[in-house]
């Protein structure tokens, strides 16, 4: 064989116009080879094929959105027209045309149906591309002008020109008056917190006849694709910290969605107990730091044993509904931080055995945490996510930072982050046995009055029943 090979690279070593005379075909050859391929194996696509850029949601939420009642499962997120509203309340006929019936989806035999029809569709569209999302409905401002400083009269108002206008102004907020146009941003004199009925709003627009455009009193406000950069700043602390904080919690209990909150609202970076470089790489520049650097503002920890924890000098102990943050947990754990864990690792043993050696330890960490702890401050995931402006105020001050207002009010706009599960994986069934609820349910129990007996809010009312 190498006699052979020899005299081969002898014989082109001698013709070297041949050599290359070879090559040449041989690519020509693989290159006739390749483009009939392409003209005659290409596949079709189907006309009602789903798009899959279409199909990634907006945003999602996110790891830190509510997941459905376990006793049904997981659910996947309907494609409702509010799911993303961009066009606030509907305005109702009172023409017996516009009856019910005439009124059902399928039915385009009447303008308002065919109306209704070219709606969703557009806002289906727009659910893909990004869109302003619906704030609601709410009061005039005593001071407009300092509370929304840009307004333009628009005798054909719409959605859309409003909306299309305070982008291009670079505003967050779009709030229409009637035939006024408002831009600006959330703020101490227009903080969104007292939501009116949507009916006081329920007015005709002048350029598109199925919106409402609010009144003069009374304004639909909705959020733009602008980002609010008031919060958006973030720096390691300029000097070493006297304290080291812990933001403790059981994995799955929120402890990343709490970092971002918490940074947006200081305006410093935490840090953690350990190293995650797809956090680092998310935007936790706090991740590299050693814990004990006194560079961040607060320390990510999942630790539970007397001897970590007495290292902290105070903490933010993060508690969520085990059965929630056990599921979140598993997904992480099998899926990373927005993804899900598959159906074979939901029906193999790997979920019970994570129940198993989890669900203890959800309970132990809390009662460690609140014997062990020095200065321990309970926030609750399901009160964060219900009133997130007073818990996070309650968060800031035992980091003894102080915050303007308008930051906050910057942060709820913001809260989202890069941390949100793109809806909820369809799970048939309830992955929780029965011996497993009467498990975790003791363990509830444990946790409730460990925590009255310390004077303190016992668990949500949602953790029941099961």
């Amino acid at each position: 064989m190498a006699k052979l090979w020899v005299k081969f690279q002898r014989y082109f070593r001698r013709k070297p116009v041949r050599f290359f005379t070879l090559v040449a075909l041989y690519l020509t050859a693989g290159s006739l080879v390749f483009l009939h391929s392409g003209f005659v194996g290409q596949p079709a696509v189907a006309e009602n094929e789903p798009n899959p850029a279409a199909s990634v949601p907006e945003g999602a939420e996110l790891p830190y959105q509510d997941l459905l009642h376990l006793e049904r499962g997981f659910r996947e997120t309907p494609e409702s027209p509010n799911a993303v509203r961009r066009y606030g309340p509907w305005l109702k006929s009172t023409s017996s045309k516009d009856s019910p019936e005439r009124g059902r989806l399928g039915d385009y035999g009447g303008t308002w149906s065919r109306a209704l029809k070219g709606r969703i569709l557009r806002e289906k569209e727009e659910e893909r591309d990004g869109s302003a999302i619906f704030r609601g409905c709410f009061h005039r401002p005593d001071n407009l002008s300092l509370a929304l400083p840009v307004t333009a009269t628009m005798l054909n108002m719409s959605v859309d020109k409003c909306v299309d206008l305070c982008t291009e102004k670079e505003y967050p907020l779009a709030a229409l008056g009637g035939k006024a146009c408002h831009c600006g941003f959330p703020n101490t004199r227009f903080r969104l917190h007292d939501q009116e009925d949507e009916q006081l709003c329920a007015q005709k627009c002048g350029g598109e006849e199925y919106e409402s455009c609010g009144t003069a009193n009374y304004f639909i406000v909705y959020q733009t694709q602008v980002q609010d950069n008031r919060c958006m700043d973030r720096r390691f602390l300029p000097g070493q910290s006297k304290e080291l904080i812990a933001l403790a919690s059981f994995p799955g209990a929120g402890n990343t969605w709490a970092r971002h909150l918490i940074e947006l609202a200081t305006g410093f970076y935490t840090g953690s107990y350990y190293f995650d470089g797809s956090l680092y790489n998310k935007g936790f520049r706090g991740e590299r730091d050693h814990w004990r650097s006194g560079r961040t503002i607060c320390i990510k920890t999942h630790e539970s044993g007397q001897k970590e924890i007495e290292a902290f000098d105070a903490a933010i102990l993060l508690i969520r509904n085990p059965y929630k943050a056990l599921m979140a947990e598993f997904n992480r754990k099998y899926g990373g931080h927005i993804g899900f864990a598959s159906q074979a690792h939901w029906k193999g043993k790997e979920w019970p055995e994570f129940v198993k050696n989890y669900a203890p330890w959800w309970a132990t960490h809390t009662l460690d945490w609140l014997k062990y702890g020095k200065k321990v401050l309970v926030v609750h995931f399901e009160d964060l996510k219900q009133d997130l402006f007073t818990q996070l105020e309650r968060m800031v001050s035992l980091l003894d930072v102080d915050v303007f207002e308008d930051r906050l009010l910057c942060v709820e706009g913001q809260k989202d982050g890069n941390f949100k599960r793109s809806g909820l994986r369809k799970l048939e069934y309830d992955p929780y046995t029965p011996e497993m609820q009467n498990t975790i349910n003791s363990y509830i129990k444990m946790v409730d009055r460990a925590l009255r007996l310390r004077n303190l809010t016992g668990v949500p009312d949602d953790y029941y029943p099961r």
